[in-house]
């Protein structure tokens, strides 16, 4: 298992779903289901993605705008995970307004952020500063950014080689730890 994902695990280990309504979005086949790591019981745990697997309970593309009143039908959720989804999303602020409408509590949020390309619909890659900016605006109050990280000198011997370094201003404000991020975890709180 990569460190990436084994950091993933560790920080759905903390989180209680007890009693919560919870939606686990391209949550793909059972073995990536958010419901593998978590703890408690869910008053119910509901499963969608961009293509019918066995056990999805329903299809939905985030790239497209839904009304309102269409996210409704699906239902609003205490919780709703999006892990290592949003890669594949070729329409992010569209996909986090269908999100926050999903929403009634807390968004939980991975994406890689140094990772090959692993699949022919892998799109992006998002920096902390990014979810700081967006999520706010798609009525988040609270954010949390929990990064995935390495102590590998794998990354600053590649950054070296490649000749590649820091923004001067960046170095300034002491982000030099920046260079060891390989993923974000995020809790966005209604």
């Amino acid at each position: 298992m990569s460190k990436s994902r084994s950091q993933l695990i560790e920080y759905l280990r903390k989180i209680d779903i007890t009693d919560k309504t919870v939606l686990d979005v391209g949550a793909g086949s059972k073995e990536h289901w958010a419901r593998n790591w978590v703890k408690g019981e869910p008053k119910e745990y509901i499963t969608c993605d961009m293509q019918k697997f066995e056990g999805i309970d329903f299809k939905i593309d985030l790239n497209y705008a839904y009304a309102p009143e269409t996210l409704f039908v699906w239902g609003n959720y205490n919780y709703v995970f999006c892990l290592e989804v949003l890669e594949h999303i070729w329409n992010p602020l569209c996909a986090i307004r269908n999100l926050s409408e999903l929403t009634k509590e807390v968004l939980y949020i991975s994406t890689p952020f140094i990772n090959p390309i692993h699949d022919e619909v892998d799109y992006l890659r998002y920096t902390e500063e990014w979810y700081q900016k967006v999520l706010p605006k798609y009525g988040f109050k609270n954010v949390i950014i929990k990064r995935r990280t390495t102590d590998s000198l794998l990354l600053s011997t590649w950054y070296q080689e490649e000749g590649m370094r820091m923004s001067k201003i960046r170095l300034k404000k002491g982000e030099a730890y920046k260079l060891k991020d390989i993923g974000y975890f995020i809790i966005a709180q209604k």
